[in-house]
């Protein structure tokens, strides 16, 4: 019988070093031994070839655009394949030698222990490799570890791991750092959860390229880990599964980080979490990445490419053109087993394809609602063929088993406009808890912040009329519009008109969750000037950051049910000197109000379980 070997790489920028790490693993040695060894690399956001360069060394390259060590090892751990048997954990920059596997594996094979840990210590450091510095902090930590948990470790801060895969399992749900402190976490976590280990030595050299590891910083990140687990005990056992393990297809146009919208941003939030959780996770869109490949994995999920990528928009409407070919393509999924099918609103076609497939296969159709209109929102957004969309939509509610809305808003109108009450659940969108409270505020002034795509129904130039107006008494205000869209070029055009490129900045999406919620920590107040919001993840975002908000009171807007008008923000009409009232008085208040209180009970993680819940009805 083959033994099955998964070696987890991290990387961020390893492009010169990554090939010469997967090079010399001994897999011919291995394979005479009856063992099959598989790479997985876990491109952290590099802004270099590493995915390329690994990829053509062989390996399976799984993006994780979180940075952080920690975010990228989580990913890679719930992204193994059930069957392995051992898992390997080593850095890509070439410090530690791949063929020394053999040594941590051996002790695993002979079940001596559960755990291996690769001590440079105990081993061979060579000249210029760690600094001086470096080698006092980690045997000062080891003999804190040693002495405190009794581990049976002799260097705590080594990035060369070796598990049994149920040890593995046991601990990677309680791994919560983001950084260089999850190598301290997962020793003393590990230490508490009973596991045995051990140390074997190993060679240390000189670093391809220039570390990311800050020293002071990161050294008073592993102290606190160092203390705090110190009374850490595992609530319940790491390997309870709340539910039965399902395959669980979703099927939507548009996914993040391509699009960046808020059910975009759900969407993916919700589906890492349920690969976390143990489900086998598949999104069918359409084909939003470079190269050849069909299908690939991020963050624990598979993403499948079922057609070639078509505009959406043509101006600011949806194009009925791409509504129709991604709807056409979703009968491919009567090739796909699963055990759950969960298909978008938009652009609705897809929800009759899926209901065919489902009514064939036998299974039940759930499907995600982001918002509801009236017979007169579509006329109003779409002219006198808003009625056919109208009525389409109005068939697309009867069609599905269960509908999730996506806010209490979208729940509601479903019952008052479209008469659906039964079978329709709250699962509403959310933010990164743990990430909000340890991402730092951006070194930069900002008094008032707009985040979102830059189209009509968002009314960016009214915020930009109302920078005008407090421009004339407070003429260096400053305001950071960060987005893309049909609008952003006439929006740059009146900025010009007003003579306010001073005091208004445009910059291009984001590309990782925190620095927006850097920006919107730096910020004085966000504003959200959109009359059409299904839920409000930005607002929710900003809010969660300790930023109030102002809004629109708006009947299809709502972000508005997130305000508590005059405590976390403003609710206005939508008039630039309305947003102008409201900005320069949350602007000029002497400290903002408590406005996390209210986001604390949007956490993605608690979402994603209530999401599986609505699948058990």
């Amino acid at each position: 019988m083959t033994t099955k070997v998964a070696v987890v790489i991290p990387c961020y920028n390893e492009a010169a070093s990554i090939a010469k790490v997967i090079g010399k693993l001994p897999k011919e040695e291995l394979a005479s031994q009856g063992v099959r060894l598989d790479v997985f690399v876990i491109n952290n956001n590099s802004s270099d070839d590493t995915s390329a360069v690994a990829a053509q060394a062989g390996a399976i390259v799984i993006n994780e655009p979180a940075k952080g060590k920690g975010n990228a090892l989580r990913t890679g751990f719930r992204s193994l394949p059930s069957d392995v048997d051992y898992v390997v954990m080593l850095d890509g920059d070439d410090t530690y030698h791949s063929e020394e596997i053999l040594r941590l594996l051996e002790p695993l094979r002979n079940n001596f222990c559960d755990v291996v840990v690769g001590s440079r210590l105990g081993g061979s450091i060579q000249a210029a490799a760690m600094s001086r510095l470096n080698y006092i902090g980690n045997k000062i930590f080891t003999t804190a570890v040693r002495l405190l948990y009794k581990a049976n470790v002799s260097d705590v801060l080594t990035g060369y791991f070796a598990w049994k895969k149920p040890a593995l399992d046991s601990l990677a749900p309680h791994i919560t750092s983001n950084g260089f402190a999850v190598e301290m976490e997962m020793i003393t976590k590990m230490a508490r959860l009973g596991h045995k280990m051990t140390s074997v030595p190993i060679s240390y050299h000189p670093r391809t390229g220039q570390s990311n590891l800050r020293p002071l910083h990161d050294g008073l990140r592993i102290l606190f880990m160092l203390l705090k687990n110190f009374a850490w005990r595992a609530s319940t056992p790491a390997t309870k599964m709340p539910f039965t393990p399902r395959k669980i297809v979703f099927v939507s146009d548009g996914i993040y980080p391509y699009m960046k919208g808020g059910k975009e941003k759900r969407l993916y939030e919700i589906t890492k979490r349920l690969a976390a959780m143990g489900h086998d996770v598949h999104i069918y869109t359409m084909k939003w990445w470079a190269g050849p490949l069909k299908t690939k994995v991020e963050s624990g999920v598979h993403l499948h490419a079922i057609c070639n990528y078509h505009e959406m928009y043509k101006g600011d409407r949806r194009t009925i053109r791409e509504g129709l070919l991604f709807g056409l393509a979703c009968f491919k999924l009567f090739r796909v087993r699963f055990d759950i099918l969960d298909v978008d609103q938009m652009p609705f076609f897809p929800i009759f394809s899926a209901w065919v497939v489902c009514a064939v296969r036998r299974r039940r159709l759930y499907a995600t609602w982001h918002e509801a209109l009236s017979d007169k929102e579509w006329v109003e957004y779409m002219g006198a063929t808003g009625m056919v969309a109208a009525f389409i939509e109005r068939i697309c509610t009867r069609l599905p088993y269960h509908i999730t809305a996506a806010s209490a808003h979208t729940q509601e109108l479903l019952a008052t406009v479209h008469g659906r009450v039964k079978g329709v659940g709250l699962v509403a969108s959310g933010i990164d808890q743990s990430l909000l409270e340890t991402t730092p505020s951006a070194s930069l002034r900002c008094d008032v912040l707009y985040v979102g795509r830059l189209v009509k129904d968002k009314h960016v130039e009214k915020l930009i009329s109302a920078v005008d107006i407090i421009h004339k008494t407070r003429p260096d205000v400053r305001c950071v519009i960060i987005g893309q869209g049909v609008e952003r070029q006439r929006l740059e055009r009146e900025v010009r008109l007003f003579d306010l490129e001073a005091n208004v900045t445009f910059l291009d999406p984001l590309p990782k969750a925190a620095d927006v919620y850097s920006y919107m920590k730096a910020a004085k107040v966000f504003c959200s000037p959109s009359v059409r919001e299904g839920f409000g993840i930005a607002s929710l975002e900003a809010l969660g950051s300790g930023t109030p908000v102002v809004t629109i009171d708006s009947p299809k807007n709502a972000a508005r049910h997130l305000i508590r008008d005059g405590q976390n923000g403003s609710i206005v009409p939508l008039s630039p000197h309305a947003l102008a009232e409201a900005i320069m008085h949350w602007t000029s208040v002497s400290r903002k109000p408590d406005t996390a209180k209210l986001a604390r009970g949007y956490d993605w993680h608690a979402l994603a379980k209530k999401q599986v819940e609505a699948y058990s009805l």
